[in-house]
């Protein structure tokens, strides 16, 4: 790549960082001018006829209000206008965040976390939507009263799309004028952004940044987060066509994919993931890799971003050039792009009645967790459940029982009861936002079937609505069970009361039983038999805890067992656990063997982690295996190619490599303004090092590090 295209790049990454987001953690990408707006507006049109529309004119205020910001360099535009509120807007803002208190908002679960049927928008465009909406609108018979919803719904959208639309023009504006106080290459930059932004997304794209600047403009006014779906299926023919016209060379859409990777750090927290995948399959099962996969690859090394990220989903038939630039990127410590199985998810999707045509189209949409593209009405980790408080619990319940199989039971039974009672409140949270909405109408504009049968996805309108809760814990229970096992039942050396008893005072005066527990124990792993047996045995009741439970939209309940950051937020509140943990320690990072316990290497760890079917758990699987940088690369690149298509051959759902050594992890803990741009892997997704907590920090720090 050119000089200069890089110097844009780095000189763009280390302004996105010096704002209040990254700084300061300032929420997602509505901070409180954007929320000022929303809220003054929807205070003011009460004399609107329902909630929904009166928050679909807020939407709007919001839209027309929102200051254009075009940053030095930028080829892709469109962030939040981050300028701090006045001490009178502070106080209105607080004034009116009162009232908000007692505004039916919806309830609170897992909102977002789907990919929008961006494919669609670069079709048609927003004005192709806006000509479906009306269509639609005009058809309705108002006679039959169930149309008078589908009206409002309509009305909602209409009222959204322009105001983008209006907004999308004033970004033309904005850039004109720019260009008139300009000259030389930075004024044509501006009169070429001013040129985009008449178009797109009001109108399809044309060229390969048009289709990257629509798809980002209508992402970033939005509440929460979108992901972007396989885009080297729906930009290739964009591509395709720049460089038959002489537009575009492979260099140049490098710079601009990594230049659109970067505006997630300006406008979402630090160490939130904002996706799109590539490669897969298509319905016809061809393997999915053209120039726009290789592009969207080669950028991540150029934007080093932990909030954009691209992930790869891994078939048989994909090039080893591909998988080896995957591998070779995480070697180099960009924490990217995590390795998803095409054929075991499409296999799960398929069995959890997806058509193949819908099964080939997912993504991941945040961590893991895998929802169909412009589908999808799916909540996402709803709720987090914890495990090891489970056993805990069970433990509490399971005194007196004589045999491990009798314990198991009890154990079971108090999973099964959770499970089913969290489902009644996530069943409650859906009636309730079925009632008064949480989705902006333009969510439901982009994910089918919502205007065809004329229902937002709040009411049900998308074509899949099962819910993924989360399962966090899952090794350190497996460990424990293992422990309870040995020490309680098979040896007889304590009771379940006096081992509880233990572990309420944090193992104070037993440390030597808590070193037994973790040197000498089995654990999963390890490859060990049985601690492999026990995971597979979890893994099945937590799947017939979930059978036979239904949602409020009539959906099924389909599990993950990954995890974001609550494997530390829980594990700070749960106390020691017999597999050897300390009371406040993280639990164990998703589906990934407790830290540090995989001390036989890296095929046993990943036999372990293989030993029960991962298909049944769309809501996410994250193994997580950090390798010193040259386990990765020169002559050891084939060895880890290998290791990968062994994984995916033998059904791992997602692989996550970390590949930075122990050392580096200490100094920038100690002297973290040397290390600003650490990225690593966690539980589901990669994140800045020095972003973390203490405890994450540790947690990484913890992990085994192995060499192959």
């Amino acid at each position: 790549m050119k000089q200069s295209a890089i110097d844009r790049i780095n000189s763009l990454r280390a302004f996105y960082k010096t704002g209040p987001v990254f700084t300061e953690w300032v929420n997602f990408n509505r901070q409180r001018r954007q929320r000022l707006n929303y809220m003054r507006a929807l205070s003011q049109n009460g004399n609107l006829y329902s909630y929904r529309l009166r928050r679909a004119h807020a939407e709007a205020y919001l839209l027309d209000n929102m200051e254009p910001v075009i940053n030095d360099g930028e080829l892709i535009v469109g962030l939040p206008d981050l300028s701090p509120l006045t001490d009178e807007e502070q106080k209105e803002y607080d004034e009116l965040a009162k009232g908000m208190k007692f505004s039916p908002q919806g309830a609170h679960i897992t909102a977002a976390h789907m990919a929008l049927d961006y494919a669609k928008l670069v079709r048609v465009g927003v004005n192709g939507l806006l000509d479906e909406v009306n269509c639609r609108m005009a058809a309705l018979d108002m006679n039959i009263p169930e149309n008078i919803e589908k009206c409002e719904f309509y009305e909602c959208c209409k009222v959204e799309l322009e105001a983008l639309i209006r907004l999308q023009h004033r970004y033309a504006e904005k850039a004109r004028a720019l260009a008139e106080e300009a000259d030389g290459e930075k004024k044509k930059e501006l009169l070429d952004i001013a040129e985009m932004m008449d178009r797109v997304p009001a109108q399809p794209p044309r060229t390969f940044r048009e289709g990257l600047e629509a798809i980002h403009f209508y992402n970033v006014t939005m509440w929460d987060l979108y992901y972007f779906g396989r885009v080297d299926r729906y930009l290739i023919d964009l591509y395709n066509a720049d460089v038959a016209a002489g537009r575009l060379t492979h260099e140049d859409a490098v710079e601009l994919y990594a230049c659109f990777l970067l505006m997630p750090e300006a406008y979402i927290l630090p160490n939130v993931a904002l996706d799109a995948m590539v490669g897969g399959t298509t319905e016809d099962g061809k393997t999915v890799e053209n120039e726009v996969t290789h592009i969207a690859i080669e950028a991540i090394e150029y934007a080093r971003s932990a909030n954009g990220k691209v992930s790869l989903a891994v078939t048989d038939d994909m090039s080893d050039e591909l998988i080896k630039k995957a591998i070779r990127l995480n070697a180099i410590g960009c924490a990217q792009p995590a390795l998803f199985n095409d054929r075991i998810i499409i296999e799960g999707l398929m069995r959890a009645g997806m058509p193949r045509s819908d099964a080939n189209n997912y993504c991941n949409t945040g961590c893991v967790e895998i929802t169909p593209v412009g589908k999808s009405g799916i909540h996402v980790v709803s709720p987090y459940h914890n495990l090891a408080a489970m056993l805990l619990t069970a433990m509490e319940n399971g005194s007196g029982t004589k045999s491990f199989d009798d314990f198991y039971r009890v154990f079971e039974g108090v999973l099964h009861s959770e499970i089913a009672r969290r489902n009644i409140d996530m069943n409650r949270a859906q009636m309730e936002r079925a009632r008064n909405g949480q989705e902006s109408a333009r969510v439901s504009c982009l994910t089918d079937d919502c205007l065809k049968l004329g229902k937002a996805v709040d009411a049900g309108g998308a074509i899949y609505n099962f819910v993924e809760p989360n399962f966090l814990g899952f090794s350190n229970v497996v460990d424990s069970l293992a422990a309870i096992n040995v020490l309680v039942y098979e040896n007889g050396e304590y009771t379940v009361e006096s081992l509880l008893e233990i572990l309420k005072n944090n193992f104070d005066g037993n440390e030597a039983l808590r070193l037994r527990i973790v040197n000498k124990l089995p654990h999963y792993g390890t490859d060990d038999e049985f601690t492999n047996s026990l995971a597979k045995r979890l893994s099945d009741s937590i799947l017939s805890g979930c059978k036979g439970l239904y949602t409020y939209r009539g959906a099924t309940l389909i599990p993950g067992a990954f995890s974001y950051y609550e494997h530390a937020r829980f594990g700070r509140r749960t106390g020691a656990t017999p597999d050897g943990r300390h009371a406040g320690y993280p639990l164990s990072s998703g589906s990934s063997p407790v830290q540090g316990r995989e001390t036989k290497g890296p095929t046993a760890a990943m036999l372990s982690t293989l030993s029960w079917d991962h298909r049944n758990f769309l809501g996410g699987i994250a193994v997580n295996m950090k390798f010193t940088p040259s386990c990765m690369q020169g002559e050891n690149e084939d060895k880890m190619l290998e290791f990968v298509r062994t994984f995916m051959r033998l059904g791992g759902f997602q692989l996550q490599l970390n590949a930075v050594d122990r050392e580096t992890l200490l100094d920038a803990r100690e002297h973290p303004e040397n290390h600003s741009d650490l990225l690593v892997r966690v539980g589901g997704f990669s994140a800045y090092f020095t972003k973390l907590s203490p405890e994450m920090q540790q947690e990484i720090i913890d992990r085994n590090e192995h060499s192959i």
